[in-house]
């Protein structure tokens, strides 16, 4: 019994710790995002202007400005077709208040938590998966 407590109070800490962002900004803004395929679970979208400002990374700076996206539910996930090196989307949403984690994010490493904007809309400006579909053929 006491097993099994310990086990639903850990559960309800880990919970309540990785959706505590502070709640959503007022300000609702649309941000042209470049997915970034980082070699780790880190936060891996970034805006034109960090990407230019901080192209040589010097000290993890890129890889701080990074930015966690969220959906602001289930019906607005992307594809599988999406998220490759380059990829370029409009994302429409809000900032939470505080660092933190995108809902249901889960991961054996330990990034840093991140800014996470929370989207109710998106847009594909542009997407690699084809090729590195075409990349992947040519490898077979």
């Amino acid at each position: 019994m006491n097993r099994i407590f310990t086990f639903i109070i850990l559960g309800f800490l880990i919970t309540s710790c990785s959706d505590n962002k502070g709640g959503l900004e007022n300000k609702t803004q649309t941000l042209e995002l470049n997915y970034i395929a980082w070699a780790c679970d880190c936060a891996n979208w970034a805006t034109n202007e960090d990407l230019e400002k901080y192209s040589e990374n010097i000290g993890d700076a890129l890889a701080k400005q990074s930015i966690f996206i969220e959906p602001a539910n289930r019906t607005l996930e992307l594809p599988d077709t999406l998220g490759y090196s380059n990829d370029i989307i409009k994302f429409t949403g809000q900032f939470y208040n505080e660092k933190g984690f995108p809902k249901d994010y889960h991961s054996y490493q330990e990034p840093e938590e991140s800014r996470v904007f929370r989207y109710t809309d998106y847009q594909v400006v542009e997407s690699n998966y084809k090729n590195y579909r075409d990349l992947e053929n040519k490898n077979e």
